[in-house]
């Protein structure tokens, strides 16, 4: 206790964001172990979730605005007006511009506009689309408020994660990129490190519309070597893929394997981050991978940051991201991928993708199931 009050002044003088926190002393000796690793887990998700609220939001592990903090939670931005226009449309909720997004277990998201909660909206994977309640109490918020108020905040993380990557100087840097936000984020953070990178694009042959032009444009403002491996998909031999025959993962790991195995020393930079899933926040941020063609190490520089992060590290970059994002994604992946939620296939179809989950055609209707009121919610 001594040491943190002495350690206290001169983390406040470095400008870099810390939580401190003292826990109590426990009898047995089991147990403190126990404590420790869940304090460590709820700090860590304190780091990426903690949300201050001064006109704006900004990043603060001391979380003043209140957000419920789970390990497991994720927290984003609802940018662009196809996002508003397609909560409107399809779910007659009204968001602000760039509103605040909580994400929960089993894809439950409660949505802030300003300092309000404006919605909670339940996206459970095989169910409807349902609203939970809603308040038609939107505010505003501008996208140079929330890169100026977070830049610092998210440049400590970029930092911290580059010199993680100086480890790896002596490897051949290999990204394999799907066009996503978190990969795209840490092909920007290799870029920044390494002279030379190749970053792997393994196109399945169901890809999210936009991709193909989305990864060609980046790959050529970056200067980065891009290998393209187009994937085919035979459903008529395999059927659609389910949660338990993910036969297309299956294929596209063994595609990126064999491209990684052509360099004499690879090194696999993966956007893995804690928040997208229990099974990923428990996996340690360096893995050493045992495939056909050999041992691989697959690193991963975002683990602790949130998706907010990567969005606003990504938008200070100058780079845009994927056109999906703003129509109302959270992830990417294939049309027929099994994890795609009702939500995801009604966007899909608003841009009139049909190759869709057996499981969703034909899909029913958003339900809504809301209460509204007519005051403003404090989080």
């Amino acid at each position: 206790r001594d040491l943190m009050e002495e350690l206290l002044p001169v983390l406040r003088e470095s400008g870099k964001p810390f939580y401190a926190r003292v826990l109590r002393t426990k009898r047995v000796r089991n147990m403190r172990v126990d404590e420790l690793y869940s304090h460590i887990e709820e700090i860590k998700a304190l780091f990426r979730l903690g949300i201050e609220w001064r006109g704006t939001y900004a990043l603060n592990p001391e979380n003043p605005f209140g957000l419920e903090i789970n390990p497991d939670y994720d927290v984003y931005l609802a940018l662009g007006d196809g996002f508003r226009r397609a909560m409107r449309s399809l779910l007659d909720v009204e968001l602000g511009e760039n509103s605040l997004v909580l994400r929960k277990t089993m894809n439950q998201e409660v949505y802030f506009s300003g300092p309000n909660k404006v919605a909670e909206v339940s996206k459970k994977l095989g169910f409807p689309t349902e609203v939970l309640w809603k308040c038609p109490c939107i505010e505003d918020v501008s996208l140079d408020s929330l890169i100026s108020a977070n830049r610092d905040y998210i440049e400590a993380f970029a930092e911290a994660s580059k010199a993680f990557l100086r480890a790896f100087e002596d490897y051949d840097i290999v990204v394999p990129w799907s066009g996503g936000k978190d990969s795209t984020a840490t092909l920007i953070l290799a870029k920044e490190v390494f002279d030379e990178i190749t970053a792997v694009y393994v196109r399945m042959e169901y890809e999210m519309p936009g991709t193909d032009e989305y990864v060609e444009e980046l790959a050529e403002k970056l200067g980065v070597n891009l290998v393209r491996v187009d994937v085919p998909m035979p459903v008529e031999k395999y059927g659609m893929p389910t949660h338990g025959n993910r036969w297309c993962t299956r294929k596209k790991v063994e595609v990126l394997y064999s491209v990684v195995s052509e360099f004499e020393n690879p090194v696999l930079l993966v956007g893995d981050r804690d928040g997208e899933s229990a099974r990923r926040r428990l996996k340690p941020p360096v893995v050493e991978r045992k495939t056909d063609f050999g041992r691989i190490l697959e690193v991963m520089p975002i683990k602790f940051w949130s998706g907010l992060m990567v969005q606003l590290f990504i938008l200070m970059r100058g780079f845009k991201l994927h056109p999906l994002y703003y129509e109302g994604f959270y992830r990417l992946g294939c049309t027929i991928c099994p994890s795609l939620a009702e939500w995801e296939v009604e966007l899909l179809k608003k841009r009139g993708v049909r190759a869709l989950p057996q499981s969703f055609l034909p899909t029913t209707r958003p339900t809504t199931k809301a209460t509204t009121a007519n005051r403003p919610m404090s989080p």
